[in-house]
């Protein structure tokens, strides 16, 4: 009867002994290992945003266009921990700094002018170069699928400005004849603003990845993500982000 009863308890419980965290590490049959559950490492990653909504531009108080989509990329490195709550389930946190550039086009106000008397409408564009350096805060979850490597995520980016700069410009599109005061066809808009983003932003994103185990207690995770435009940017005007996160880190097993 105890006879069984071990049998029956050893078939219950060993699938929990092999995927104890999600990996069937052994190093021999002979040898006892401690799959840990806790893990720290680096983690990198670069994005391709995508922006829509609006974000006016001013000059001299008086809005003369309103930029209505934008791209730009996004670099991060920092570092991340793993804890595994279940055989297919763990929780993870990230502290990044980020570097993102993004630009921004509209048409300009246009307006009327005499070229060699003869009267013409000047058509112009508003361009915008944004910079911003962030700290970013990721708290996240993920579901790896039974027996495979792949896992799917689910995570809230809280990010804080540190820097931001910008610049503003103004390319005249048509006629060919008409320049600035300058004598050019772009100038530097000195008296521009707009409303930047928020100091403090909030960012939902969706992962698929791939757990690589490298040795015992170490793997790499390549992924890519997805931002939801859900929450709004700019502090003022309506601006959403959609970005597609190529991610890379490595992790070490501690406990």
């Amino acid at each position: 009867m105890k006879k069984h009863i071990l049998i029956v308890i050893f078939i219950v419980f060993q699938p929990v002994l092999i995927y104890s965290q999600g990996f069937d590490w052994e190093l021999s049959p002979r040898l006892p290992f401690a799959i840990p559950k806790i893990y720290f490492g680096v983690s990198t990653n670069f994005a391709k945003n995508f922006y829509n909504g609006s974000l006016s531009l001013f000059e001299n108080y008086y809005t003369c266009s309103v930029f209505s989509t934008g791209n730009g990329n996004s670099n991060s490195f920092g570092f991340k921990a793993e804890y595994w709550y279940a055989p297919a389930i763990a929780f993870n946190s990230s502290i990044l700094f980020l570097k993102s550039s993004s630009n921004f086009s509209a048409l300009g106000d246009s307006f009327k002018v005499l070229i060699k008397d003869i009267p013409k409408v000047v058509q112009v564009a508003n361009e915008l170069s944004l910079d911003h350096s962030l700290l970013v805060i990721e708290l996240g979850a993920k579901y790896k699928i039974s027996k495979t490597n792949i896992y799917f995520a689910g995570n809230l980016e809280f990010a804080m400005k540190l820097s931001s700069s910008y610049n503003l410009f103004e390319q005249v599109l048509s006629p060919p004849e008409y320049h600035f005061i300058d004598n050019s066809q772009r100038r530097k808009i000195l008296n521009g603003s707009f409303s930047d983003f928020s100091f403090f932003l909030v960012t939902p994103k969706i992962t698929i990845g791939y757990d690589a185990i490298i040795f015992p207690k170490i793997y790499a995770s390549p992924s890519i993500s997805f931002y939801l435009p859900v929450f709004n940017l700019s502090k003022t005007d309506n601006l959403k982000m959609l970005a597609i996160q190529l991610g890379f880190s490595i992790m070490y097993g501690m406990y």
